[in-house]
């Protein structure tokens, strides 16, 4: 019996190991960085959103994808089904990434009628 426990905790540990990721590739100590876009994709789920959004600014319009909280914390913090589509445009603020690179996890959205959750 201990053995074939053993074994499917093995088995199954690096599934449980990598069913969460860490937040340490963002800048958590950065809070008012602004990102504003046409939204391209918004999967409020959990343990994380995914927020696609097409920005313009001086390196051109490309599409950058954020990473955000969780289904259940939008909801606490006013988010409701349907406040968020393809192609409204939104502001994001969200940490930056600490390399550099576009993305993000997305602190706070404010929709165009300038709701925020």
């Amino acid at each position: 019996m201990k053995k074939s426990l053993f074994t499917w905790v093995m088995l199954c540990a690096p599934w449980v190991a990598n069913a969460h990721h860490s937040a340490a590739r963002f800048d958590l100590t950065i809070r008012d960085h602004m990102v504003s876009g046409i939204v391209k994709e918004f999967k409020p789920a959990n343990p994380h959103t995914k927020i696609v959004l097409e920005v313009t600014d001086e390196k051109g319009t490309r599409d950058i994808e954020f990473e955000g909280h969780s289904l259940n914390n939008y909801y606490r913090g006013g988010w409701r089904d349907g406040m968020v589509k393809v192609g409204d445009r939104i502001t994001l603020n969200a940490a930056p990434t600490k390399d550099g690179s576009d993305g993000g996890y997305a602190l706070a959205v404010t929709t165009a009628d300038g709701t925020t959750f």
